[in-house]
C-alpha cells in the first residue's frame, strides 16, 4: 500500500494510544485515525468504517490481541496489522506473528523511531522493531539447523494441511536467501539478476504462500517444512 486512508489503534492503555495516534497523524495529516480501547469496540469500528492499517496491543486483556489479528486476517484480508508491546515477549511476538500481524512494533522505542518503521508501511514494507527481527531470525536458524539433523524417519509424513503452491527452484533458493535476513538488493548481487526480478519472484511467494510479508513467509515456510 501507499500511505494508509484509516488506521485504528486498540490500545487499553491511553497515553499509548494518544501517541501513536500523534505519531500517525504527524506521517499522514489529515488522514482518519481512530483510538478503540477493547476487542469489542474495535469490531464495531472495523465494521462501521473502512480502514487499511491496524495497531492492535497485545497486552489487551486475556488473549483479545491475538483474536483480533486472527480475526481483521480472515475477515479483512485488505487491512494491513502491526501488533505492539511494551517490550520484547516472545510468546507475544509469536503469537501475533501467527495470528497475522506483518510486523511488531516495541513502544518502548522513541517517537523517531517509531515513526521511521511505521513510514516503511509506503515502500511496502513490514514494520519490526530490529530487536524483534533479530531474534525471529536467530529462531529461523536455530530451527533450520535443527532440521537438518533430525534422524530420518522410517513411517512416511503426511502432506500437511492447506499446503502452498509449489514454489519454483528460484524462488525456494530466493525464499531461504529471505529467511537469512538478506535484502532484495543482497539477493540480486548474490544470484546475478535484478532487484526488479528478485521483488517479482518475492510477490509469487508471498501470493503462494499466502502470506503478506517476509516474517510471514517465513514462519509459513517453516510450518511446511521449506527451509529443510
Amino acid at each position: 500500500m501507499s500511505t494508509f486512508h484509516g488506521a485504528l489503534i486498540v490500545e487499553e492503555d491511553p497515553d499509548v494510544a494518544a501517541r501513536l495516534r500523534r505519531i500517525l497523524g504527524n506521517l499522514a495529516p489529515g488522514r482518519r485515525v481512530v483510538v478503540a480501547s477493547t476487542r469489542a469496540e474495535a469490531c464495531n469500528l472495523l465494521a462501521s468504517l473502512p480502514y487499511d492499517l491496524l495497531l492492535v496491543g497485545m497486552c489487551l486483556p486475556g488473549s483479545d490481541g491475538v483474536s483480533l489479528i486472527r480475526h481483521v486476517r480472515e475477515t479483512y484480508r485488505h487491512i494491513e496489522t502491526i501488533a505492539m508491546s511494551p517490550c520484547d515477549d516472545h510468546e507475544l511476538v509469536n503469537a501475533a506473528i501467527s495470528a497475522g500481524a506483518i510486523g511488531y512494533l516495541l513502544t518502548e522505542a522513541d517517537d523517531a523511531e517509531l515513526s521511521f518503521l511505521l513510514r516503511s508501511i509506503e515502500r511496502g514494507g513490514a514494520p519490526m522493531d530490529s530487536r524483534v527481527a533479530r531474534r525471529i531470525l536467530g529462531l529461523i536458524a536455530a530451527s533450520a539447523k535443527t532440521r537438518t539433523i533430525e534422524p530420518i524417519r522410517t513411517v512416511p509424513l503426511a502432506e500437511p494441511p492447506s499446503a502452498p503452491a509449489r514454489l519454483s527452484p528460484r524462488e525456494l533458493k530466493v525464499l531461504r536467501l529471505i529467511a537469512q535476513g538478506w535484502s532484495n538488493r543482497q539477493i540480486a548481487e548474490a544470484v546475478y539478476l535484478s532487484v526488479n526480478t528478485i521483488e517479482f519472484h518475492a510477490k509469487s511467494i508471498y501470493r503462494k504462500l499466502a502470506v503478506k510479508s517476509r516474517t510471514q513467509a517465513v514462519h509459513e515456510a517453516m510450518q511446511h517444512g521449506l527451509l529443510n
